[in-house]
């Protein structure tokens, strides 16, 4: 029965048989096609951004005219103020959440103060949105 060696002992009378050359994979993989199942995310971002902005100044004129108590303006500066405090608009990290779903690279920008807090760390992202947050309380007690 012939022994089976490495194709480096050539010449001593044996069966030879390659060795499997070792693997040299030195590229990324190519990347995988969008599925196109994804893309009615992309189209409902695309549709959330175009018509939040009328519905809330709707709501808020419609608020103001038809419900002018306490809890109104409550609520009204509650939103205002966590706007302002996180410099972006939560409805803009939705939308940007529903467009990674059909592209996994998209970079979601939707807030000044949540860049800061991943940028230059906790403590810097927390007093920027409490500055900003006093601020515009202040402002707010003061003028109205």
């Amino acid at each position: 029965m012939p022994r089976t060696i490495d194709v480096m002992e050539r010449g001593k009378g044996t069966e030879m048989r390659p060795r499997p050359a070792p693997s040299r994979r030195t590229e990324a993989p190519p990347p995988k096609p969008q599925k196109s199942d994804t893309l009615i995310w992309w189209h409902l971002a695309n549709v959330i951004d175009l018509i939040h902005f009328p519905i809330l100044i709707a709501l808020v004129v419609l608020g103001a005219v038809y419900f002018s108590g306490p809890v109104f303006v409550v609520l009204l500066t509650l939103m205002v103020t966590l706007q302002v405090a996180v410099l972006g608009c939560p409805v803009m990290w939705l939308t940007g959440q529903l467009r990674q779903i059909h592209d996994p690279g998209y970079e979601i920008k939707w807030s000044v103060t949540a860049w800061l807090y991943h940028r230059y760390g906790r403590w810097f992202g927390v007093a920027v949105f409490g500055f900003f947050a006093g601020l515009t309380l202040l402002l707010r007690f003061w003028l109205f």
